[in-house]
């Protein structure tokens, strides 16, 4: 499951991650290297379902649940992800050093592949946006940039 990291061969964990607690923010993820733009941070495995799961967990429970707030989604296809290994813990930031993308592979998996769209210094905290510009109004949560 774990593989030791060479640099041009993206694996699944990296050893690029370190994770702390922050005092207003909880458990964040911090660069433990510097890290260059374009570099892989980390690939998530994930659990992949429909997207109307959400929807009838909210009906069913009256309201929104955890599970929404963790779930990385591709709904113009139908499905939502949950994301192993650290994809839950990045923060949401209107300006992110790196960005989510849902990468589908030969053996019918898929991944939730964090990727550096800035270079991050080590020590630095990993955060990527959690919806679109346009949806900012739906996050659930006042962001702490």
């Amino acid at each position: 499951m774990f593989k030791d990291y060479v640099p041009d061969r993206e694996g699944i964990f990296l050893p690029s991650i370190e994770v702390i607690e922050h005092p207003e923010k909880g458990y964040i993820c911090v660069a433990a290297a510097d890290i260059s733009s374009g570099t892989l941070i980390e690939r998530c495995l994930t659990i992949k379902f429909s997207t109307k799961t959400l929807d009838y967990l909210h009906e069913m429970l009256g309201g929104r649940t955890v599970l929404h707030d963790y779930n990385f989604s591709q709904s113009s296809k139908g499905y939502s992800y949950f994301a192993m290994g650290y994809g839950g813990i990045y923060s949401h930031s209107d300006d992110p050093n790196a960005k989510w993308v849902i990468t589908h592979h030969k053996n019918d998996r898929d991944t939730v592949d964090i990727r550096a769209i800035k270079n991050i210094r080590k020590g630095e905290e990993i955060t990527h946006r959690y919806v679109k510009g346009h949806f900012r109004d739906f996050l659930w949560f006042d962001p702490v940039d």
